[in-house]
């Protein structure tokens, strides 16, 4: 759909839709995101640059130094995850010169950053020019170079990653591999730690034509560019046209059987994910039934073009038709005319279609005298959003712009309890993945919480309306709020504004901030560690034999019957051996560290027991004794409460050289029993029972408790 605001990946679509009902609206008082340990309240501004998916990496550039190791007053590039701020934009060799440093994209998961500057940050970089880097798992690399160049005059710019990062495509005019002998401009590809030259073909590339960069498949294996320059047998005008690179091979995309080498150039719109259905636009007639000289949109999906914005009962009155989103598959396609294109449509007014298989179908209801404007729509086709200042529907009074969902049935989605039809301007902003949570900037107030007059961020779901450009300490001062951007599943919104939204901003800069949705469960502000005492199990007393001594007046069973009949503690009640036992499970939280890409996040564990005897002839026990327990875990997957799941723990024991019977005892971790449990930043609760400590033979050996002496 519209480009989504993440600098990640190479998908031209981006999937949005409307909200669905259910769905929760409320997001948490906003965080403050550029700020770090050196700064954060100083007379100088912080602008969004990108995000992770998920949102838990927000990616921002300041000419402020908010950590140590920032030491200029150039601007650079931070990164803050789970309120961890670092810095970005720096190298083994540099980063502190009297250079700017600008943010370009990352991975998905912004684990891999790209970013650009003329500084020497690295060893291999020795020119002044501007150059792209990528910094991973705390190293900086240069990305513009290659074999045959890299440190001349001109400078490199960023084009795309593929979103596991492992791609990334520039442009520059530099030669950086012996198949490029021209001096005009080129893209090409970094990946494993080589070079190659994409704007190529089997007959040309070194002609005096530029290409620029289109797009790609999210995962970079198929590469779109356009030129000027004939690179294929099938290109036999000198206007620009559309090609495809994929495993080293070129084609020629805007051509069909009744056109591609007039005067008419071609111009790339978007591509699907997996890049096997491309949509072009030209004023050029492919194939039929588009019989006029307007702007028309295409669509090649393998060897076959066809035209989407002309059937054999309309599209050719003259009107040019302008792409403005897709689903992911490619197989839904929107575009804007003013034609009447499709039953419904009575104006002459600009209207939102969809193409889907052979038909057109009008996705922007009305017919009054106003344009309506593609928005967003959802990943699958099923919703689109658009704008219009038109009153679409009955509860819309107003002559402004407002925000309205087109999903079978028509809905208004920039309303409010207490608001939604002054005149005011309201404009679309962005969707989540699954249509859950709809973002919209307004200056008008939609809800009581509400009270200025500026412009702020609101979200739509589940039929209500809520603000989120709202902090602990502000959020309704004269200052504006500009959507920055959502995650993909709508859980956290990124907006920047100049209003102290809470205690920690106290400067009037601008400053970058980060909503998070409530979970929908409690959860403490720290509960580690948990350190358990072991004590010898005894049996269950279920048919007692007398009365405890007073004031426990239950009954009880005598003698006492210790559960185990193998293993025994050294104590002068039982045996005569000195009381030497003691017994504990600890775990600890190990919180990892957000500033690094890796995911350390664990929990520790130790187990130990002193004084271990086989009850039989009271014999150091050099055995195993396994600690068990259950646990309950709650998280921000979902959030979702998992069934009870089994921890176990082996701990071997071991005989000692003094009196004292054996010491049984285990050091691990909880990612070392079961991988991947662990998520850093997940702020999981692990509810637990009751610790048992089992004996070789599976029997009851310890349990969690005290002992009074």
């Amino acid at each position: 759909m519209t480009a989504r605001r993440w600098a990640i990946g190479l998908a031209t679509l981006a999937a949005a839709a409307t909200p669905a009902a259910g769905a929760a609206a409320s997001h948490g008082p906003a965080e403050l995101v550029s700020a770090g340990p050196a700064g954060g309240n100083g007379a100088l501004s912080a602008a969004y640059a990108g995000s992770s998916v998920d949102g838990e990496r927000v990616f921002f550039e300041t000419l402020e130094r908010l950590v140590a190791p920032d030491t200029d007053n150039r601007t650079d590039v931070y990164e803050n995850a789970n309120g961890v701020t670092s810095l970005v934009s720096t190298g083994p060799a540099g980063g502190n010169g009297g250079v700017d440093a600008f943010f370009y994209g990352a991975s998905a998961d912004g684990t891999s950053v790209l970013f650009g500057t003329s500084e020497r940050l690295t060893a291999a970089d020795t020119d002044s020019a501007s150059d792209v880097y990528a910094r991973a798992n705390g190293t900086t690399t240069l990305v513009s170079t290659g074999s045959t160049g890299g440190n001349g005059p001109q400078g490199a710019f960023f084009d795309g990653v593929s979103v596991d990062g492992a791609r990334v495509f520039f442009h520059t005019s530099e030669r950086l591999t012996a198949g490029d002998t021209d001096s005009q401009a080129d893209v090409y590809e970094r990946s494993g730690g080589a070079t190659s030259l994409v704007s190529i073909g089997s007959s040309g590339g070194n002609g005096a034509f530029p290409a620029f960069f289109d797009g790609a498949s999210v995962d970079g294996t198929r590469v779109f560019f356009d030129t000027d320059e004939r690179l294929e047998p099938g290109d036999t005008d000198s206007v620009q046209d559309v090609y495809e690179r994929t495993d080293g091979n070129t084609s020629l995309l805007s051509i069909g059987p009744d056109g591609g080498g007039g005067p008419f150039p071609a111009f790339f719109d978007a591509a699907s994910e997996d890049g096997t259905r491309v949509i072009l636009a030209t004023d050029e007639i492919l194939t039929e039934p588009d019989a006029d000289a307007n702007f028309d949109v295409y669509q090649r999906d393998g060897g076959t073009i066809k035209v989407l914005s002309a059937t054999d009962d309309s599209g050719n009155a003259g009107f040019d038709t302008l792409y403005t989103g897709s689903s992911r598959d490619g197989l839904s396609v929107f575009f804007e005319s003013a034609e009447q294109l499709a039953a419904g449509d009575t104006d002459v007014h600009v209207d939102v279609f969809e193409r889907s298989g052979a038909t057109i179908t009008r996705r922007s209801a009305g017919n009054g005298a106003f344009d309506a404007t593609f928005a967003g729509g959802a990943g699958d086709g099923s919703h689109v959003l658009y704008e219009t200042e038109e009153k679409v529907l009955a509860q819309d009074t107003d002559a402004d712009v407002d925000v309205y969902d087109s999903a079978g049935t028509t809905a208004l989605v920039s309303t409010g309890s207490t608001g939604g039809n002054g005149p005011v301007d309201a404009f679309f902003a962005d969707v989540s993945e699954d249509g859950a949570r709809a973002f919209f900037t307004t200056a008008e107030s939609l809800i009581a919480a509400d009270s200025d007059s500026v412009t702020d961020v609101y979200e739509r779901a589940g039929g209500t309306t809520s603000v989120v450009s709202r902090g602990s300490g502000g959020g309704n001062g004269a200052f504006n709020a500009s959507f920055a951007a959502a995650s993909a599943d709508g859980a956290t919104a990124i907006f920047t504004t100049s209003e102290q939204l809470g205690a920690d901003d106290t400067d009037s800069a601008a400053d970058v901030y980060a909503a998070r949705a409530l979970n929908g469960y409690a959860r403490p502000k720290g509960a580690s560690p948990l350190r358990v005492a072991l004590v010898p199990a005894y049996v269950r007393c279920t048919s007692p034999n007398r009365e405890h001594g007073p004031p426990l007046a239950f009954g009880s069973c005598a003698p006492p019957q210790q559960a185990s009949q193998d293993l025994t503690v050294g104590t002068p009640d039982a045996n005569g051996q000195p009381a030497a036992s003691l017994g504990f499970l600890r775990l600890a939280t190990m919180a990892g560290n957000p500033a690094t890409p890796a995911d350390e996040a664990d929990v520790a564990v130790s187990l130990s027991i002193t004084d271990v005897r086989e009850s039989a002839g009271l014999a150091d026990y050099t055995g195993e004794v396994t600690a068990t327990l259950s646990a309950r875990l709650t998280d921000r997957d979902g959030p979702a409460t998992t069934e009870d799941f089994p921890f176990d723990v082996v701990a071997q024991c071991a005989a000692t050289a003094t009196a004292e019977g054996s010491t049984c005892s285990a050091t691990t971790t909880f990612e070392a029993i079961v991988p991947g449990a662990v998520a850093e930043g997940s702020r999981a609760i692990w509810q637990l029972d009751a610790v048992e400590i089992l004996d070789g033979s599976g029997n009851t050996f310890a349990r969690q408790g005290i002992f009074i002496p």
